[in-house]
């Protein structure tokens, strides 16, 4: 009798390359995964891969069966999602985000999560962007929530919200009668984050042309940030919202700019597989969350 046990085997070891990482996405053992595969061909008399080479490859009947092993899981997954008012999906979502949105919507978005998917166990991870990146394409992690840099062909991307940013500085630091050129920012002392933060990326394509002469250093936590620039040691790009009470407070101070400050989309990212349809609702319960202004909500 075919299983979706079988089909899931045969998908997410063509899907993930090895059985191995089939067998850790499905949370079992690889022999119970090379098992779940051989009941299949040998119930239905077909030989879904070729193992005479050092590293079995997919038949042509394989690549046929895997197609519709695809389709198949598609319409389970839909068929579930539709019925989620019932509480019926289970399982876990491993999912990462960067530091601006654990500091502001994580709780929310963890909150909504428990209504809506309360049989889903959630596992989030908190890194920078090129590394959360990584681990999506690589299958480590399901879902993440990035800038829009990091879009990729092997993802689903779904626009969150865009992210406003200015150039800020302690107090005295700055001129706040001036406007500052993106040659003059990149002159000044400057802390930033390292290349794996998308906000890196948005920092050098608003300085473009221009590279910034005295870095100060980087450091990868925007609190450090702020707290180091609100203490005179250089200039740094920063959620405007986010530390808008620092600004009120007067430990921060906006530099005036000649071009219009920064701004970025955020975007829920997830790979093209059968499940997207969960993925595609977590991403709506994600946008109705997300709000960097820093007032945290959720409980």
């Amino acid at each position: 009798m075919l299983t979706f046990k079988q089909i899931e085997a045969l998908y997410w070891t063509v899907r993930l390359g090895t059985f191995s990482a089939a067998a850790e996405r499905l949370h079992t053992g690889q022999s119970a995964i090379t098992k779940r595969i051989q009941e299949l061909e040998s119930d239905f008399n077909i030989q879904l891969f070729d193992r005479s080479g050092p590293r079995a490859t997919l038949t042509a009947r394989g690549h046929d069966i895997f197609a519709m092993a695809e389709e198949m899981l598609a319409h389970r997954d839909q068929l579930l999602v539709r019925l989620e008012g019932q509480h019926t999906l289970t399982g876990t979502l491993r999912f990462g985000m960067t530091e601006i949105m654990a500091m502001t919507w994580l709780p929310a978005f963890i909150q909504a999560m428990r209504t809506h998917y309360p049989g889903v166990t959630l596992e989030p991870t908190i890194d920078m962007g090129g590394d959360l990146h990584r681990h999506l394409v690589a299958g480590h992690i399901d879902m993440a929530f990035l800038n829009s840099k990091f879009a990729d062909p092997m993802l689903e991307s779904v626009a969150l919200q865009v992210l406003e940013f200015a150039w800020m500085a302690a107090p005295g630091q700055t001129d706040p009668g001036k406007v500052y050129t993106p040659k003059e920012i990149a002159a000044m002392p400057m802390l930033r984050q390292s290349r794996e933060s998308g906000l890196n990326i948005v920092y050098d394509e608003w300085l473009h042309p221009h590279v910034p002469e005295k870095n100060l250093f980087t450091i990868n936590s925007l609190i450090a940030m702020a707290g180091l620039t609100a203490a005179g040691f250089g200039v740094s790009c920063f959620p405007r919202e986010y530390f808008a009470d620092m600004v009120r407070s007067r430990q921060l101070e906006i530099v005036r700019t000649s071009i219009v400050p920064p701004q970025s989309m955020y975007c829920a990212m997830f790979r093209r597989e059968a499940s997207s349809a969960f993925y595609e609702n977590v991403a709506k319960l994600a946008h109705e969350c997300c709000d960097f202004s820093g007032a945290v909500r959720g409980g």
